[in-house]
């Protein structure tokens, strides 16, 4: 069933009714695509801001780019487009669809645009590429494609706005002022954390859902306070603001509430840390249970679900650990307030990788050069300048020895040094084929299971049976460098371009974060005694503090309720 359908049918069966959708979708037709590329295109040929902005664009792509495998003309083939472009716009914190390892492999059936998330970049990279005549793309090509996928979210955007000013009656051609202007942009928030889902349609019942958001969600104050800052940013001092004025304020939210909700992903990585065992980068699966028991962040998926989805080290059997920064940037983290991409905590690693592609800006590189640029990069847990350990240098140069005296940056070899050097940021490359990252609701549609989530009772049991005490955090890490706890190390090469057929390449489910909200919206139109018992039942007392970690920590026990 799909993810709307699910959503539906609990509204109906909790709640006895299913409340009519107003709102539009900006679901782009084949044209309408190829218009938006064009429309960019034209505009880097004339002076115009379009111009600028493309120019821009190529400034910021331009030191991965250098990085990067490329052809023989310097032209990059489509799956490095797709690698390239999927780890620039995860730097804002949007994880495009159909940009991640192994998408863009599926077929959209003509005339049904279902896929959209799925089929838009890929059909616009060889657009591109056909326009040009020529295999693979330029710099300039790729800035265009990059333009053009925020061209996209923008019309996006318009469209969720359009729904907010129908929704609260105001017309488009209003100067609203300050008070109208603030709620407005609260119902786009609604939306924008709903995934889209708006099924409000009168003025009355959105007033009672921003009321209950107000008085439920314990870190709603904190998003009107940003969405604010953000509207005084961009025209301070102005008392009215008209449509586009609004929309320039939705466009600066959208792009900047990644690096916003990061707040909950920084939690939640403490959280993790203050349970880090002797060795780097883990919790041992024990500590990781008997934290989830006591509440806060849900530490509860089934050792299944964990395993499949490359949080697990299991190097040592009898010691299972989670994986520190696997386990902080898994897809059961994300939520989806786009149709276009996802928001998931930022992988940390990319700003390392990042600093050292553009000192490097070749896609190899000598150990010694690697070696002086990793000594003096710093983390929130690495301080810098640092001597590496021997074995560190001497892996280095074990993956130079095979590859004629230079290291490939993008093979998962250096990706498993990295994770070595900076254990907590840098996630462990499982070899291709043993894992699969999903999802919770991917993950039980393929395996059968009916909850990804470990039960009270199999938690207690795996703490219980934990005899063998071992010291965490601050205490444990005085003991990293001991060699019984050293990290585990595979020989394995692989080269991380193309993309691993393992990856997974359908699209994200939006049940947890959208359905949820979705609920909160009908429960505040005047369900109120639902609500109460549909909160006793799954936990009130555990929900609604959790909300205070942010959407990422939202979504993860929004999923529980459903």
């Amino acid at each position: 069933m799909s993810p709307a359908l699910y959503c539906s049918g609990v509204f109906l069966v909790i709640f006895g009714l299913a409340w009519p959708a107003n709102g539009k979708s900006f679901m782009p037709r084949q044209e309408e695509v190829e218009a938006s590329l064009l429309a960019e295109l034209a505009g880097t040929f004339r002076p115009s801001a379009t111009k600028d902005h493309v120019i821009s664009l190529e400034a910021a792509l331009r030191p991965m780019h250098a990085a990067v495998p490329q052809e023989a003309d310097g032209r990059l083939s489509l799956t490095v487009v797709r690698y390239v472009l999927h780890r620039f716009f995860a730097q804002r914190g949007w994880f495009i669809r159909g940009l991640e390892p192994g998408s863009g492999r599926g077929n959209r059936s003509s005339g049904n645009l279902q896929a959209v998330q799925e089929w838009v970049p890929l059909y616009l990279t060889r657009f591109l590429e056909k326009m040009s005549g020529v295999h693979g793309l330029s710099l300039r090509e790729l800035a265009i494609l990059a333009a053009t996928l925020e061209d996209l979210v923008h019309k996006e955007t318009i469209a969720r706005l359009e729904n907010a000013f129908d929704a609260l009656e105001l017309p488009r051609s209003a100067d609203l002022d300050e008070e109208e202007a603030s709620e407005v942009l609260d119902v786009l928030m609604v939306i924008f954390l709903s995934g889209g889902n708006f099924p409000l349609v009168r003025p009355a019942e959105v007033r009672m859902a921003l009321h209950f958001f107000t008085e439920s969600v314990s870190d709603w104050g904190a998003k009107q306070e940003w969405m604010q800052t953000i509207r005084k940013s961009l025209y301070p001092g102005s008392s009215h603001l008209n449509f586009n004025a609004v929309v320039r304020i939705a466009e600066e939210i959208g792009a900047k509430f990644g690096e916003f909700d990061q707040n909950g992903c920084a939690a939640m990585k403490d959280e993790l840390l203050d349970e880090e065992s002797q060795k780097a980068g883990r919790v041992r699966l024990a500590d990781f249970y008997r934290k989830g028991l006591a509440g806060g962040f849900g530490f509860t998926e089934k050792i299944e679900y964990l395993r499949a989805s490359g949080l697990l080290d299991e190097s040592d059997p009898k010691q299972p650990h989670v994986i520190i920064p696997n386990y902080v940037g898994h897809r059961g983290n994300c939520f989806e307030p786009s149709s276009f991409y996802s928001i998931c905590c930022a992988n940390q690693c990319e700003d390392l990788m990042g600093k050292l592609e553009s000192a490097i800006a070749s896609e190899m590189a000598l150990p010694e050069q690697i070696i002086q640029l990793v000594s003096v990069l710093s983390s929130d847990t690495v301080t810098a300048p640092r001597t590496l350990s021997p074995t560190l240098i001497g892996r280095l140069y074990s993956i130079a020895k095979n590859n004629a005296g230079q290291v490939p940056l993008h093979g998962r070899l250096f990706a498993q040094w990295m994770h070595h050097a900076f254990p907590r940021e840098c996630p462990f490359p499982h070899e291709e084929g043993n894992v699969s990252p999903q999802t919770p609701s991917e993950w039980l549609q393929e395996s059968g299971h009916d909850t990804s989530e470990a039960s009270i009772a199999a938690m207690e049991a795996h703490v219980d049976g934990d005899t063998d005490q071992k010291l965490k955090g601050a205490e444990a890490r005085k003991h990293h460098n001991l060699a019984e706890n050293q990290l585990y190390w595979s020989e394995v090469e692989e080269p991380l371009l193309p993309f691993g057929h393992a990856a997974r390449s359908q699209p994200r489910s939006t049940l947890r974060a959208g359905c949820i909200f979705t609920m909160l919206l009908s429960i505040a139109s005047g369900l109120i005694l639902a609500t109460k018992v549909m909160l006793a039942g799954a936990g009130e007392q555990r929900l609604l503090p959790n909300l205070a970690f942010g959407s990422v920590n939202f979504a993860k026990e929004a999923g529980k309720l459903v």
